[in-house]
């Protein structure tokens, strides 16, 4: 009998191959699409899951008793880990990773690589899950002059990874910063989902002979801590604190009496396994402790949200296909019912159709994965393996999905037309149709997803057109940019200088640094937080920042390198100043603590992404903390101008690799993820939409097949073709229209929690509703219309004699 039903089944689906191939196809792309959601959260998910479960990065919140917003910062200082494994006894151990943001050149073997270092405690092998494959993780990482490489990096200088007890050097131009190390240890190469990505670890204790710091305050590094499995991280915490009121409480005091102010500091515990999706520092930014890989989980559930979207409008066209074609079955479900079968067995027979459907599409799906993959992973910037579909997690929630959709798709159809009686069917008084509660409901259903779809992407493309086109403040055309690997070099500098200098291509060059971090400034009886950046004179011409008051910052003026700073108008506003030209303000860094005179007033100009608020900020000339050259380049010489860069940059610095950028590229890349997922976004709406349309489809052949007879007797009574399509597509109208009020309430909700992550953004205008509401108005009166109008165009003989 099973034999029997299938080949009915293959035979039924085979004559109704076009209402087949539509239900395929929109199942198939929609599944493709939660396919990949399901791989891609998945890969988000599995980040860091390798190491130890009770493996935490401690956090850290200041609270400042000036008002200001508390801050979360995954970053701490070089004292927290050593005084919170001595004072709480729930710490087994502890690791300090300091890196990720600096390369260098390294050389060994008489070959000279970028590598990306590391400095981290001996118990690194010990706390994190990462392999040692040649030396001992105990002692591998103990003294000042070792380090551990990985499999690649030893592969890429030695061609082996027999390298114990070989010298690695850095390269620099006034020799080696750190020496000959010599290579204890041959780690494997970090997996693609892990959060820490290094070429080099070097020991602590090295970074900590030239720069030892026992300021608490301080938040430039991560500190992991493994706890014991069975203590309360709430009571840790407080344990934490208290160690801190301790042993900070000088400091506090000395930081309340100079400043004015009193950092107070709050610890937790983040789960490692947290870190990816968490990361606790903006993308694109600096990062504590090289965490290095981190990204918005927002977007990962967007993605399953919009895969799920697109697959719940699949399964209404399913419905609506199905029910357009029940009509057609009828005498088959009355003649099972008069020979005996019983509605159980023909609702198993319809839906067992439907598996067959879902199954193919299921099939489809993961063809499509499998061909598209390589695109995805480009798009996405992922790694994923299609094998990964056969991971336990992956593999359960796509076969919950195959048999939900089953049951979605196909289980109310089935219990329809297994409930046809047969006086129903002699009688003809089947009842489906356009016009019925479900049939609009699920339209609207349909259109409400699809409007709301349509009104985001919309609105992500206004707001990054918004991003790219807004006034910086600056001018970063014509503008190219490069690190300087040895600030301190002033030599070096100089060398750079005098190449760059009266080159044509090149119009003006400015040195300087990018900006540090945020410090307290003292204004009068104020202090307020700044950022602080060293410049030359030529910045303000080279990137076209307006002074709005006083003078720039001039060679011609000794004192300027000693005695002068530039601020912003954020920074004037933010002190309180009404004529600031002149006034002393102390700053606070490591570099000076004496009071310095604004000698000007800078129109303020952005100086990260449209995330984040303009700072206060403060500009002077500190020549040996230059860390990066602004060239301003003349039009149409941009290729020119990077050839003497680079001619420049070789001999200044023989064995570094150049790495420039011009500025307005720069800068889009700190949108490289919304710009991302703007494009993914835009093809799953597309589809969406062919899907949405080919539901209106199904549901206008319905309606059309449902009243033929009554449009015929229309037509005999005088009514004209268009009078007749008009009549049938009012009936589509109203659901329409409140899928549009709907959706705009709840499309305007998401992008206003979205157009959160952005300090500076557009408005969402009016026309963008209407617009979208506009558009699913013209696809469903298009799409009706047609339909319509083939059986208002039929002979009224013919439509007569429909039943």
């Amino acid at each position: 009998m099973l034999r029997t039903y299938l080949r009915i089944t293959i035979r039924r689906l085979w004559q109704n191959r076009l209402y087949s191939f539509l239900n395929v196809l929109g199942l198939a792309t929609s599944l493709t699409a939660m396919v990949f959601a399901i791989l891609y959260l998945n890969e988000e998910h599995s980040f860091d899951s390798f190491h130890q479960p009770n493996l935490y990065r401690i956090t850290s919140t200041q609270l400042e008793t000036r008002g200001g917003q508390p801050v979360e910062s995954g970053g701490t200082g070089q004292v927290q880990g050593p005084a919170f494994k001595a004072k709480v006894p729930e710490v087994q151990e502890y690791v300090r990773v300091m890196g990720g943001d600096i390369s260098g050149m390294f050389v060994a073997n008489q070959k000279a690589v970028k590598l990306n270092p590391y400095f981290v405690d001996s118990s690194f092998f010990a706390v994190f899950s990462f392999q040692l494959i040649r030396g001992n993780p105990t002692t591998a990482l103990q003294g000042t002059n070792t380090v551990v490489i990985t499999e690649r990096t030893a592969r890429k200088l030695f061609n082996s990874l027999d390298v114990i007890g070989k010298t690695l050097l850095e390269d620099g131009p006034s020799g080696n910063k750190l020496g000959a190390s010599i290579i204890t240890g041959v780690v494997q190469d970090p997996p693609s989902n892990s959060s820490i990505q290094f070429d080099a670890l070097f020991p602590f204790q090295f970074m900590q002979a030239s720069f030892e710091d026992t300021n608490w305050l301080s938040a430039y590094l991560s500190t992991f801590v493994l706890i014991h499995p069975q203590a309360d991280l709430t009571a840790v915490v407080r344990k934490f604190e208290a160690v801190y009121a301790h042993l900070a409480r000088e400091q506090v005091a000395a930081n309340r009496r100079r400043y004015g102010f009193d950092p107070s500091i709050r610890y937790g515990l983040q789960s490692v396994r947290d870190m990816h999706l968490n990361p606790l520092y903006r993308l694109g930014e600096s990062r504590e402790g090289g965490i290095m890989k981190g990204n918005n989980p927002m977007y990962a559930y967007l993605f399953l949200g919009i895969s799920g979207f697109m697959l719940l409008m699949a399964s209404i066209n399913f419905i609506n296909l199905s029910l357009a074609q029940s009509l057609k079955r009828t005498n088959e479900v009355g003649i099972r019912k008069i020979t005996g079968s019983s509605q159980w067995m023909i609702l198993i027979h319809f839906l067992g159709e439907s598996a067959i459907l879902c199954l193919l599409a299921l099939g489809l799906a993961f063809l499509a994965t499998l061909l598209l993959l390589p695109v995805f992973n480009q798009l996405a910037q992922t790694t994923i393996a299609f094998s990964q579909i056969l991971d336990g997690q992956p593999l359960l929630y796509t076969a919950s999905l195959f048999i939900t959709n089953v049951l979605i798709a196909g289980l109310y159809p089935a219990f329809v037309l297994s409930r046809f009686k047969p006086t129903q069917v002699l009688y003809h008084k089947i009842q489906l149709g356009g016009r019925s509660w479900l049939g609009q409901g699920l339209l609207m259903i349909q259109f409400s997803m699809a409007v709301l779809l349509l009104i985001g992407t919309l609105m992500v493309y206004i707001q990054m057109d918004f991003v790219r086109t807004k006034d910086l403040g600056y001018n970063p055309y014509q503008v190219i940019h490069s690190h300087l690997p040895y600030g301190e070099l002033k030599s070096v500098q100089s060398l750079l200088r005098a190449e760059l200098l009266n080159q044509p291509s090149i119009l003006q060059t400015s040195f300087g640094s990018e900006l540090a971090g945020t410090y307290a400034t003292r204004v009068g009886s104020r202090t307020i937080e700044s950022r602080y950046q060293y410049i030359d004179e030529n910045y303000l011409s080279v990137l076209g920042i307006e002074l709005k008051a006083g003078r720039n910052l001039s060679a011609s003026f000794v004192s300027d390198k000693t005695d002068a700073v530039l601020v912003n108008e954020r920074f004037v506003k933010a002190a309180g100043l009404s004529n600031p030209v002149g006034m002393r303000i102390r700053l606070h860094n490591n570099y000076t603590l004496k009071p310095l005179t604004i000698s000007g007033i800078v129109k303020d100009f952005h100086v990260s992404s449209f995330r984040d608020p303009i700072p206060p900020l403060v500009m002077f000339v500190q020549e040996d903390q230059s860390s990066g050259v602004w060239l301003k380049v003349a039009l149409n010489r941009q290729q020119e101008a990077v050839a003497v860069l680079k001619k420049a940059y070789q001999k200044a610095f023989p064995q570094v690799e150049l790495e420039y950028g011009f500025l307005d590229e720069l800068n889009a890349k700190a949108y490289e993820l919304d710009q991302k997922w703007q494009r993914m976004v835009s093809y799953a709406t597309l589809l969406a939409l062919v899907i949405c349309g080919l539901g209106v489809f199904g549901l206008a052949r319905l309606a059309s097949q449902q009243r033929t007879k009554e449009l015929g007797v229309r037509k005999v009574l005088g009514a004209t073709v268009i009078e007749l399509v008009v009549l049938v597509v009012s009936d589509f109208i109203k659901p329409v229209l409140l899928a549009v009020v709907i959706a705009s309430p709840v499309a305007a909700w998401i992008l206003g929690v979205w157009l959160q992550n952005f300090a500076y953004r557009s408005p969402m205008p009016w026309w963008l509703f209407a617009g979208a509401g506009l558009f699913a108005f013209l696809i469903t009166v298009v799409t009706v219309s047609l339909q319509s109008m083939k059986v208002a165009l039929l002979n009224p003989a013919l439509s007569l004699r429909s039943d």
